[in-house]
């Protein structure tokens, strides 16, 4: 069947790796896009559930997409799966906050999100945001008319970095159990100097003041020499 994924090469195997190990239940994968995701955890035995907000874009035979827009009410009850996969989505919500309340609600106690989505905090994208001040490439109207057809679902809306998503996770009930990459990023190496220029610098700070930016964590190898995406697992907690 024909390779349907629009996620970068490696972040569907990491995500399906992850859910591999799971037991299966109720997941919904959100948004779902063409379906690939959907049909893998449907191989793996997942009671599978797409939406998107645009449904009709789904290829996956005997799997059928509901509407959802992300930044509004999700069409599912309070406590319904088991599981939510979020796959390179966030970025293109106009209201990421929304969209992280609504999947806490609609994802069991205990529950877990694997969330992917674009590692703006590698050294390439920190030193691209240095030079261009943009954390993700700027669109014209003219793309966005031409290209993008004036809809705006499908343009990364909302580049996250890791300190605000992790507030906007743990405020929503959403506890981090592991961060990972989709894959190395062979490139970067030669930015290896710089790296080592920033991790000394942030080692004169205080204590508090690495603790107040989250210094450990944004410096970890993980994401200063990250891939192209961050891959995040979450578990609901008593509310």
């Amino acid at each position: 069947m024909k390779d349907i994924r629009l996620a970068n090469k490696g972040v569907h195997e990491k995500v399906i790796s992850y859910f591999r190990d799971l037991k299966p239940g109720k997941v919904l994968d959100i948004p779902c896009g063409p379906g690939a995701l959907s049909r893998s955890l449907k191989e793996l035995g997942f009671d599978v559930s797409a939406c998107d907000i645009h449904p009709e874009h789904i290829m996956v035979e005997g799997i059928e997409a509901v509407f959802c827009d992300m930044n509004k009410e999700l069409p599912f009850e309070s406590k319904t799966f088991d599981y939510v996969a979020c796959v390179e989505g966030i970025e293109h919500t106009e209201n990421p906050y929304n969209a992280i309340r609504e999947i806490s609600r609609v994802l069991k106690t205990g529950g877990r999100l694997m969330l992917t989505t674009p590692n703006y905090l590698n050294i390439e994208h920190r030193l691209r945001f240095l030079i261009t001040g943009s954390l993700t490439k700027p669109v014209s109207m003219k793309r966005f008319n031409n290209f993008f057809g004036k809809d705006m679902s499908g343009m990364h809306n909302s580049p996250i970095t890791y300190p605000i998503l992790k507030f906007m996770l743990e405020s929503n009930n959403l506890s981090i159990l592991s961060i990972d990459r989709e894959k190395l990023k062979k490139n970067q190496r030669f930015l290896m100097p710089i790296v080592l220029l920033i991790k000394a610098y942030t080692l004169l700070w205080s204590k508090d003041e690495r603790k107040k930016y989250l210094i450990d964590a944004v410096n970890s190898d993980v994401i200063i020499n990250g891939g192209n995406n961050l891959i995040i697992v979450c578990q609901k907690n008593n509310t």
